[in-house]
């Protein structure tokens, strides 16, 4: 690769390649998924996401655990947290 070719350290990789994505990546659950931890990120939570398909939200002192998507979608609307 010459010099001209390198990039600058924290570029990303734009190939081709680095960019192409399966049809199957993306599954409605796990956009559904990544919809309501983002919203939980706007009203102020953390949500962790464990091996099991299981997740832990957090804010402050307090923590809920949610066996399934699920159970994370029923906190979130107990929660007034919205799609």
């Amino acid at each position: 690769m010459s010099a001209s070719q390198e990039k600058a350290a924290g570029m990303l990789d734009t190939s081709e390649a680095a960019l192409e994505i399966t049809h199957n990546e993306f599954t409605p659950d796990k956009k559904l998924a990544a919809t309501l931890i983002a919203q939980f990120a706007i009203a102020g939570h953390a949500v962790h996401k464990g091996r099991e398909g299981d997740f832990t939200v957090c804010k402050y002192a307090n923590v809920k655990y949610c066996k399934d998507l699920a159970e994370l979608q029923a906190f979130a609307k107990q929660t007034g947290v919205t799609l």
